[in-house]
């Protein structure tokens, strides 16, 4: 089975979720410094090495009538750093649109009583893992 890493990039993070098979499970979240994407794309290139991969799934947080915007913009240039300061290629990357995924994950956080504190440290993860799903829905 091929292994799928599905990425949720913010500002200071990007969440990670895994799957080798049928179903996403949330994983990890690396943090970096506010906009350092040269940090960011360090990061989980070491995680790559580590964990192995066969596609990068990537969310693009499109507006909700499908345009793109300044967040868009800030996935791009991070896509763009990552395959610059790696030997990452285009064609291991899949972008995939994530409307709604962060609030989804907030409201199944919500839903499962988690506190505040533990739902700021897993909605990366679990943005992650929907981002992942959506991918692996859309393939089969």
């Amino acid at each position: 089975m091929a292994k799928y890493i599905g990425l949720d990039l913010g500002s200071k993070t990007i969440g990670v979720a895994t799957s080798e098979g049928y179903f996403a499970n949330t994983n990890s979240t690396i943090r970096f410094e506010e906009d350092n994407f040269e940090q960011a794309s360090e990061l989980l290139d070491q995680f790559l090495k580590k964990e192995g991969y066969e596609k990068i799934i990537i969310g693009l947080p499109k507006n909700m009538d499908g345009s793109s915007g300044h967040r868009v913009d800030m996935v791009k240039e991070f896509i763009d750093v990552f395959l610059d300061k790696t030997d990452i290629k285009q064609e291991d990357i899949v972008e995939v649109d994530e409307r709604l995924t962060t609030r989804m994950a907030k409201s199944i956080m919500i839903e499962a009583n988690l506190s505040r504190k533990k739902q700021k440290v897993n909605k990366d993860q679990l943005a992650a893992k929907l981002i992942l799903e959506t991918f692996l829905q859309q393939t089969r």
